[in-house]
């Protein structure tokens, strides 16, 4: 299946559902028109996150990973401009509230990130100012 055609991004979207195009499996293409893309440039991947304890998908304690190990994230200094990166992160359009105090119950592994201190333009949480992997003043 041919999802889009006559793609017209100006190269600001932050993903190309958000382009013009005709609408989702509108075309008169074939699959000789596919389109492909080189990117430039290594990037590093963001550490993966999920939000675990909460009754949505969209709510709960934050949990990153790191070294293929899952961990947490203290609550020191957490505020609506890092909830807004871990948000973004996950591919939610905006943020409802920082929570802390393990409102989602307190974790079990080890605690990640301490003293984080985003201010809301990262594409990522781990690229936020932090401590450092697994340094921290925090408890379960």
């Amino acid at each position: 299946t041919i999802w889009m055609d006559d793609v017209a991004c100006t190269g600001t979207e932050k993903s190309l559902d958000l382009c013009p195009f005709r609408g989702w499996g509108i075309n008169n293409c074939r699959h000789n028109e596919d389109a492909g893309v080189v990117c430039q440039g290594a990037v590093q991947p963001a550490a993966p996150l999920r939000l675990v304890g909460g009754s949505t998908n969209n709510s709960g304690r934050v949990e990153v990973q790191y070294n293929g190990v899952w961990g947490t994230v203290c609550d020191d200094s957490w505020d609506i401009s890092d909830a807004s990166v871990v948000c973004r992160q996950l591919g939610y359009n905006g943020v409802v509230s920082a929570l802390t105090s393990a409102v989602f119950g307190q974790g079990t592994e080890t605690i990640w990130m301490d003293d984080v201190a985003c201010t809301g333009t990262e594409k990522s949480l781990d690229l936020c100012p932090f401590r450092g992997w697994g340094i921290n003043n925090c408890r379960h």
